[in-house]
Parts: C-alpha cells; structure tokens; sequence
C-alpha cells in the first residue's frame, strides 16, 4: 500500500472482507449491522472505531513515500514542480498520484520570500488567497515584493492597502527571521 496506487476497487472489496468479518456471528453466518461502515471508518473521537478508509490510507502513504523520495532525489528542487515523464514507473506514477495531495497540505514558512508566488501560494496560516480580489498593488509577485529587505520587517503600509483587512493581520501577525533564509514548506 506504501509503493503503489491501489484500485479503488481493490480497495472497495477489501473493505467489504473487513466489514463482513467485523459482522459476521460466527464463520458463514450473517450478523446484524449496528451501523454504517462509514461510521465506524470515523476518528474516535467522533464515535466511531477509528477503521481506516483504504484508498485514503493508500493515498497518505503513498505522500509520506513522495516526502522521503523528495529529501533523497531533490534535495534542491521542489518536487512539487517534478513532471510525470513519459514512460514512468509503476512506482513513481503510484507516487506522483499523491502530489496533489501534498500540494493541498503544505504551507510555505516564509524566509526571504523570493520563492513564494503571494497569489497562487498556501503561505498565510489558514487562509487561501485564490479568488480573493486583488486590489491596487497587483504588480506584486513573490512575497519578497512586501518585506522591507534592510529592515527585515513587513512592509505594513504596503500590506495593508493590498490586502483586506483580515488577512493583512494575519500576514503582519507570521514572524520574520533576523537573518535571510531560504523558504522552505511544511
């Protein structure tokens, strides 16, 4: 399940075996359902008994395998820019299928800034800027174009007339390193 992109069917029929011996009264007897499978696939902590749903599963090992891959083979590069090619491997296409759910789970720690795209990167804690309505400072690209660089503090007067009120404080609101780093994603 770590190595390869299972079939959602495949997938279905083992959740139906794991059911069936969860419900069965003795072996080949049915047992009465108590309740749905879904919930009993819920947290805990919502009331369920915490099964696994397994092409989610599948897929949250398969980002866990395109993390270590990315520290190994691009240590330097984004993996998240990486390409499929044209003859991949079972493997890398079985991890390449979990890269969007890495892209939708990492949010960028911001050092210099120069890497962060401020309209289509996850760089501001809880918030997505997609559709937001940019307003008179569009020209701005990275997230370098709003830190003042000798200071090495946000451009607050900047900030707050290019973005709405809200998220201004939260951008003012994300700590800035004294000395440059590079950004990096978490």
């Amino acid at each position: 399940m770590a190595c390869f992109l299972l079939p959602k069917t495949l997938c279905s029929e083992l959740e139906n075996i794991m059911a069936r011996f969860w419900w069965q009264k003795k072996h080949g007897q049915r047992g009465i359902h108590w309740c749905a499978w879904k919930e009993l696939c819920s947290s805990k902590e919502s009331g369920g008994l915490g099964f696994r749903r397994l092409d989610q599963f599948n897929i949250a090992l398969l980002a866990k395998q395109a993390q270590v891959l990315k520290a190994k083979y691009y240590p330097n590069s984004d993996f998240l820019q990486s390409r499929l090619g044209n003859s991949p491997s079972l493997t890398w296409r079985s991890i390449w299928a979990a890269k969007k759910l890495l892209k939708d789970g990492l949010c960028w720690r911001v050092g210099k800034g120069d890497r962060i795209l401020v309209w289509n990167d996850c760089w501001i804690p809880g918030t997505i800027l997609h559709g937001i309505e940019q307003m008179d400072n569009t020209e701005i690209e990275s997230v370098s174009g709003l830190i003042n660089a000798t200071t090495r503090m946000w451009n607050r007067g900047l900030i707050e007339t290019t973005f709405p009120e809200q998220i201004a404080q939260k951008i003012l609101q994300i700590p800035l390193t004294e000395v440059e780093q590079d950004d990096f994603q978490v």
